[in-house]
């Protein structure tokens, strides 16, 4: 069986046949791949078919015109999509950072993974978490510490003085001292909060009868004075 071309392949073999003045292959290969074509340029069907009525000699230009065009369009939407999913990951570490006395223990595949620091426009990320000033790592730095630590035990855990590694039973570690973000990169910042869980109040059986009866008591008296 036959394996369909690829978008680029389409590209490549399109700006060949523009490049040259048979209307003839041209009218025959978009007559075949116009749909397909249009999906790879980002772009309508009559934009691509089109192409038949400009004069050969603007063609080539116009199906350049057509590439840049789609390849900023790519660029945009995969620049949202990384944006996305770098958010949607800070808010997962959020959800299963674990308090423990003078720090708070984050999951260290999260930290170092692609996921989170997949927004290439945020340099820096920035973690809040409740009685602790603020730490910020720049991105290159957790990118340099995700390359280097390869231990299947690495701990990580937000300290007063930064991010800190652990590994091998805390034999190894590595400290990221928090830093200060340059004024021209404050809104390329990738903020992830951590909330601190508030104490479950446990009441016991007794005081849940008590309130369960005094709830009710101001009710009887009332259907009394009735009568």
């Amino acid at each position: 069986m036959r394996r369909a071309p690829s978008p680029r392949d389409l590209v490549s073999t399109l700006m060949a046949v523009t490049e040259c003045d048979d209307d003839q292959e041209l009218e025959q290969f978009l007559v075949v791949h116009s749909l397909p074509l249009a999906d790879a340029l980002c772009t309508t069907v009559s934009r691509v078919e089109g192409l038949r009525r400009i004069a050969p000699v603007a063609r080539p230009a116009r199906v350049r015109e057509l590439v840049r065009a789609a390849k900023e369009q790519q660029q945009v939407a995969s620049a949202a999509a990384m944006q996305n999913l770098a958010l949607a990951t800070a808010s997962m570490l959020s959800k299963l950072a674990r308090w423990e006395d003078a720090r708070v223990v984050l999951d260290a595949r999260i930290v170092l993974g692609r996921s989170l620091l997949a927004d290439r426009a945020r340099r820096y990320v920035r973690i809040e978490a409740e009685g602790y000033d603020a730490v910020v790592i720049r991105r290159d730095k957790l990118i340099d510490a995700s390359k280097a630590l390869h231990f299947p035990d690495v701990e990580c855990a937000v300290e007063r003085r930064g991010l800190r590694f652990s590994w091998r039973a805390g034999v190894g570690r590595l400290l990221l001292i928090s830093q200060t973000v340059e004024s021209r990169h404050r809104d390329a910042v990738l903020s992830v909060v951590l909330e601190k869980p508030q104490p479950v109040v446990r009441v016991s059986a007794a005081r849940a009868a008590r309130e369960r009866v005094s709830s009710w008591l101001p009710d009887v008296f009332g259907e009394l004075s009735v009568f």
